[in-house]
């Protein structure tokens, strides 16, 4: 009896640290990711940017800056890009759009890229680093201070919804590729990114909230939209696996008017430019002509 007792003692204690092995490496993987920098630049599109420090929560972030053209009245976009990404991964959207006059401040968020920051909180603090560009914006005299918009990808998208809930004067809000809720999408990202199995989502959800001592678990972009007063375009494809359609169609059913969706047919997760550039640059292009320039299409400038 007592060999049986110390043998599923034994067991016991192995599946006990196997499991907080499991839920600690889940962790980590979510909470920093590799770093990777720009695979292509501004230059690569003949277009000369400068490069920005924005100091935010004690660091600085990295960031491109491309100021409008005159015709759009001063109208500018801020890029977030999504987990493990950079601001490279936004420059084919943001020069697309700069082709139409936009200008762009394209943001490696904290822990990614070039930007300081040691952990990643899947949009929560990122939040913040999307205000600090927006505050660094109202001092660049080319740009409109009442035209500036936000568009984040996926864990972006996520920054940008909470970041939006800060800025009553923000004009406008692109939401690609993004989840309603963290918490609740965890069981695909899981798998997916941290390479460990869906049942652990609520421990590996309570160790990377109890490693960043923030509320993860209140990263609900389905929640936080009901509380805008902003035009909001959803962008999603209708093939992604990690973000399924129905979390966009939820934000979408949730957000106050005037709102647009947009679904990308074959577009994955994240690749909804670049599967169709040209219907996403359309429609993202009907979208700020209407609430981004608003008043001055009214006027009967071109855009």
């Amino acid at each position: 009896m007592g060999w049986l007792l110390f043998g599923l003692v034994v067991v016991v204690g192995t599946a006990v640290w196997y499991g907080s092995r499991l839920v600690s490496q889940g962790a980590a993987a979510l909470l920093y990711p590799a770093r990777n920098l720009p695979g292509q630049t501004p230059a690569d599109f003949n277009l000369t940017a400068e490069t920005v420090r924005i100091p935010v929560d004690g660091f600085e972030l990295v960031a491109w800056y491309l100021p409008p053209d005159a015709a759009v009245d001063g109208a500018t976009l801020i890029y977030a890009h999504g987990f493990a990404g950079n601001r490279g991964v936004m420059l084919e959207t943001a020069v697309a759009l700069h082709e139409l006059g936009y200008g762009a401040l394209l943001l490696d968020l904290r822990n990614h890229g070039e930007s300081g920051g040691t952990v990643s909180t899947w949009g929560y603090a990122e939040a913040n680093d999307l205000v600090a560009a927006y505050n660094y914006l109202l001092t660049r005299p080319e740009v409109n201070p009442t035209r500036i918009g936000l568009l984040g990808k996926s864990m972006g998208g996520a920054a940008a919804a909470q970041a939006a809930v800060h800025l009553p004067d923000l004009r406008v809000l692109v939401l690609e590729s993004t989840y309603s809720s963290f918490a609740g999408n965890l069981p695909n990202i899981l798998p997916s990114i941290a390479r460990q199995p869906a049942y652990l989502t609520p421990l590996v959800l309570r160790r990377m909230s109890a490693v960043t001592n923030l509320p993860l678990a209140d990263i609900q972009a389905v929640d936080t939209v009901r509380a805008l007063n902003v035009p909001l375009l959803v962008l999603h494809g209708e093939r992604d696996q990690l973000v399924p359609l129905a979390q966009a169609q939820a934000v979408f059913a949730a957000a106050n008017e005037p709102k647009q969706m947009v679904v990308i047919p074959a577009a994955g997760h994240l690749n909804t430019f670049a599967v169709a550039p040209a219907a996403y640059t359309d429609q993202v292009r009907r979208f700020l002509t209407e609430y981004l320039q608003g008043d001055l299409m009214s006027a009967g400038s071109t855009p």
